[in-house]
């Protein structure tokens, strides 16, 4: 049997990265060798390409092992089809949210379920105190031989209820028959900002925009700029209160980053025979953020063992530990977010005293009113301690000819220890004289898997395979934690150290799913195909009645080449598929949310309403309808594929109001409709072959994505209406809808807004202006393209990503962009400093009035942005050392290499000051910014 890694993707790309097993076949007397591709998808089945009826993407293992990314997931985005990726802050180790085919829910589960090797583990962000975390930052890609992505029904119904927004499958490496193989690798580098971020304003720049708006202002009776500025820096008239301090210049952005670094060591051994085969690995991780006091480093070892006990019976144990240490720091509109305080903190506010030590300023505040966040950085800490241990017992026995049963047992341990310390010497934590908050949560998770699959043949050409599974899935989850006040020195950083009790938490959550489910799989000939499942799922969550869910689908492809014009070398396949199913979406709401006994009345235990009692809620339901079709040109040589999906979400959880006599504003109920919609395009080409191993090679890829988000049924048809967005019926659940900007009137400076919230009539009262739909969050156009190409020892290899149609909102600009609300102590962006005058009418901004200028800092399409752009994702240089090099050194590859990371980005809205690749809520929330990389490595084997 040889082994062969090929490029398959049934999205926009057909062939993006598929495990591929290739397989001998008689095909005449001289018996010549026939590659057979084949795909891993769920619960251990193998399938050919032209077997699969359902939208299946995959990452190979050889384009994650090199990515400098804390974990997988990180590496989808422009590599499948139909993905979308979203960090909500750079912090390394952070969460990524990924939409497959769109939002799947209003109010529910949104992000896949993640599969390794066969069985189900934890994912997201499992902290109480972090910014932000994710536990699949424990995995090391290093140790990944393969990703894929099921994005359809008849690819997921397997997993029933949990399959609604998609399952992501993790196949691990293996040993293989030879020798031991050794392989060490490494790499080091160094860390930037990704997309430059808004400048804040200079000691100067402020001390400009600061008089010119003391000036503007009617009430000031200042006559000239230059006697607004005089006031401002004058100790005898100190107008704001800071000409004390006018001798201090402080550029905050420098005082709050570092020159950050990363770094990535691994070390594997495999190898085996017919008998035993074995994979282990130890790997090291380190990635420091830009901001001081932001980091994750993680330590990490696993090993894989098949075991051929006899001809039957093979055993497969599968062990992965791993430890990861966090620090992070906060965000949004905390005073001791470093990204808030380089817009919020004066220039002329002190950072130390004149003996090198920090300043803590005046009954701790600086003179503009907030913290030393440089101070902060230091003498705060916010940390997550987390251990992953996995284990994975597989035993696989042939009863009978045809028939296989397989037993999957497969426990996952997390233990997560959190602190976060604030100091008594500064900041929030002064006024209570120290604050430390320890939280410890262990999770424990269980899967059991018995699946008996039988294979037979029908005549030469029907082959079928029928497969009846039964699985169980546990997760228990403890949280214990405590908070104390007031320590005696500041570097004691113990609960035991702090001598005032503040309050205590402990809770526990089990919860517990059952499934039972059966799967046909019918082929002819290799023409057709043939699928069919069904699955009923038990939650423990939901009331009696409304505990189980059915779950099915139905897949069918026909491969008209074979049928028409077979063995032909310029269409070697021309497939068409459909397939459609029901599937679950998990939610967050409890049907049991009745009651809260945790009020303390005089010290005696109180009860209340916390909800209403719904024994009808149930799942969310999802019905996606895929159909596609797969080309092959030229012996594969080019392959296209092209796909429409519709998926349909209904019963969404959403609220429904009730009469406050009643005494709660709502209750949840399964009440609404959601569609996604969309076409899916891939192209791979090897554009050049090799006539030799170091001749010119060429190949690439590249896909296309769409999508078109319409909310269908919302409770009463009524809009649902927030601040800057609004949930309305035929419009995407991700609508911006505020006031229509119509920019600066030049005659006076005034700002100006479209009555109508879409164009026409303009007006300077912002309270006539209407409020109209503006935009989507979510991008309606994304995807990649990839290049690879060699020449002798040289490897050249790109990925670069690009995302249309979605709008971002900058939820701080009202203060940061404040035309003199607030930039008189909160500086903010240098972007404010195009402001309007009779000699800049064209201004990007109003007149600055000190107190603002007619509310032209609230919400409204003015600070909301494009987020169309382009992306280098990745880019590298490698060069082999051949075997005549390496001879007589007992090495068999030596291979360094250059690359780079997001090192290019191009934004289309030149006035965007944040990342535009950046959560899929759409917000930017003063987070700390994706990171870019420089790194020089390389690897050996032996």
């Amino acid at each position: 049997m040889n082994i062969k890694l090929r490029i398959i993707t049934t999205g926009v790309l057909f062939f993006t990265g598929q495990y591929a097993i290739a397989q001998k076949k008689p095909v005449d007397s001289a018996k010549e060798t026939k590659i057979e591709e084949v795909v891993l998808v769920g619960f251990g089945q193998k399938k050919s390409v032209k077997e699969v009826t359902g939208s299946i993407g995959t990452i190979k293992g050889d384009k994650l092992n090199d990515l400098p990314v804390s974990s997988p997931d990180k590496a989808l985005m422009g590599r499948v089809t139909g993905i979308q990726t979203g960090a909500a802050s750079g912090q390394p180790g952070g969460f990524v949210n990924i939409r497959v085919r769109g939002n799947t829910s209003v109010n529910g589960n949104n992000n896949p379920i993640f599969i390794v090797d066969g069985v189900r583990i934890a994912s997201g962000d499992l902290t109480s105190l972090n910014t932000t975390s994710n536990i699949l930052a424990n995995l090391n890609s290093d140790d990944i031989e393969s990703m894929t992505v099921l994005k359809d029904a008849v690819s997921t119904s397997l997993y029933g209820a949990d399959a609604g927004a998609g399952v992501i499958i993790i196949t691990t490496k293996s040993g293989k028959t030879g020798k031991p193989k050794f392989s060490f690798s490494t790499n080091s580098g160094i860390n930037k900002v990704a997309f430059k971020l808004a400048d804040p304003l200079t000691k100067e720049q402020w001390l400009g925009l600061s008089a010119r708006t003391l000036f503007n202002t009617p009430t000031s009776g200042f006559t000239s700029v230059d006697q607004a500025y005089q006031a401002i820096i004058d100790p005898q008239q100190d107008v704001l209160g800071y000409a004390a301090y006018m001798g201090n210049n402080t550029d905050w952005r420098k005082e709050l980053t570092r020159n950050a670094t990363q770094g990535e060591t691994n070390f594997a051994v495999s190898g085996g025979n017919e008998k035993f085969k074995y994979y282990s690995s130890l790997g090291l991780f380190n990635q420091q953020s830009i901001y001081r006091g932001s980091d994750f480093k993680r330590v990490n070892a696993s090993t894989k063992i098949e075991y051929k006990a006899t001809d039957r019976l093979t055993i497969n144990t599968d062990f992965q530990f791993s430890n990861s240490k966090t620090r992070t720091l906060s965000d949004g509109g905390n005073f001791a977010n470093p990204i808030l305080a380089q817009y919020f903190n004066l220039p002329i506010d002190p950072v130390r005293n004149a003996d090198g030590s920090w300043y803590f300023g005046i009954n701790n505040s600086l003179p503009s009113g907030n913290f030393n966040v440089a101070a902060l950085q230091d003498l705060n800490s916010n940390k997550a301690n987390t251990t992953r241990i996995f284990a994975n017992l597989g035993v696989n026995y042939k009863v009978v000819k045809g028939l296989v049963y397989r037993l999957n047992f497969a426990p996952e341990y997390i233990n997560i220890e959190e602190d976060r310390y604030l100091s008594p010497l500064h900041g929030d934590g002064y006024n209570s004289k120290g604050d430390l908050t320890s939280n410890s949560r262990r999770i424990f998770n269980f899967n059991i898997q018995n699946i008996f699959e039988y294979s037979f043949n029908v005549g030469d050409k029907n082959r079928f395979v029928a497969r009846a599974i039964q699985e169980a899935y546990k997760s228990d989850s403890r949280l214990v934690g405590a908070q104390g006040q007031v320590v005696a020195l500041s570097s004691f950083q113990t609960l035991d150290n702090f001598v005032k009790p503040v309050g205590a938490i402990g809770k526990k959550e089990i919860t517990s799913r059952s499934g039972y489910a059966g799967q046909l799989n019918y082929n002819f000939a290799n023409i057709f195909n043939l699928d069919l499942a069904y699955r009923r799922d038990a939650l423990s969550n939901f009331f009696p009645g409304q505990k189980a869910g059915n779950f099915y689908s139905a897949g069918a492809s026909v491969d008209l080449a074979e049928i028409f014009i077979p063995d032909n070398n310029y269409l070697t396949m021309l497939k068409l598929r459909s397939s459609y199913g029901k599937l679950g979406n998990q939610i967050p709401a409890s049907p049991y949310a009745t009651y809260s006994y945790t009020i303390n009345y005089n010290n005696n235990a109180g009860a209340g309403y916390a909800g209403f009692n719904n024994p009808g809620l149930k799942w969310e339901t999802v019905k996606p309808f895929n159909i596609g079709v797969d080309m092959g040109f030229l012996k594969d040589r080019i392959t296209v594929t092209a796909e429409y999906y519709n998926k349909k979400t209904e019963d969404l959880i959403f609220t429904v109001p009730l009469s406050l006599s009643q005494g709660l504003a709502g209750y949840t109920d399964n009440i609404g409709t959601l569609v996604n919609k969309g076409f899916e395009f891939n192209i791979n080409a090897d554009i050049f072959r090799p006539s030799n191993k170091k001749g010119f090679a060429l190949s690439m890829d590249a896909n296309f994505s769409t999508l078109d988000n319409k909310l269908t049924k919302i409770y009463g048809g009524k809009d649902i209406i927030s601040p800057t967005t609004i949930l309305r019926e035929g419009e995407s659940i991700n609508s911006w809808y505020m006031r229509k900007w119509a920019g600066v009137d030049p005659n006076n400076g005034d700002p100006l807004w479209y009555v109508n919230g879409v164009d026409g009539e303009t007006t300077n009262d912002y309270n006539k202006a209407q409020r109209a739909i503006q935009g989507n969050r979510l991008a309606k156009y994304f995807g990649g393209v990839g290049l690879k190409m060699s020449y002798q020892n040289f490897t050249l290899s790109a990925q670069g990503t690009y995302s249309f149609g979605g709008k971002v909102y900058d939820n701080w600009a009202n203060y940061t962009m404040s035309d003199g609300q607030y930039n008189l102590f909160y500086p903010g962006y240098v972007d404010q400093l195009d402001y309007w005058t009779p000699d800049n009418p064209n201004a990007l901004n109003p007149k600055p009035i000190r107190g603002g200028n007619k509310l032209s800092n609230r919400s409204s399409s003015r600070f909301l942005y494009k987020a169309d752009y382009l992306r280098l994702s990745n880019i590298k240089l490698a060069y082999t050392f051949d075997s005549n090099f390496l001879k007589g050194s007992n090495l068999n590859k030596v291979t360094i290499y250059v690359m780079g990371n997001n090192i290019w980005t191009y934004a289309y809205d030149k006035n965007l000051r944040y990342d535009p690749d950046t959560a899929l809520t759409g917000n930017t929330d003063l987070n700390l910014p994706p990171l870019k990389s420089y790194l020089v490595g390389f690897n050996v084997e032996f």
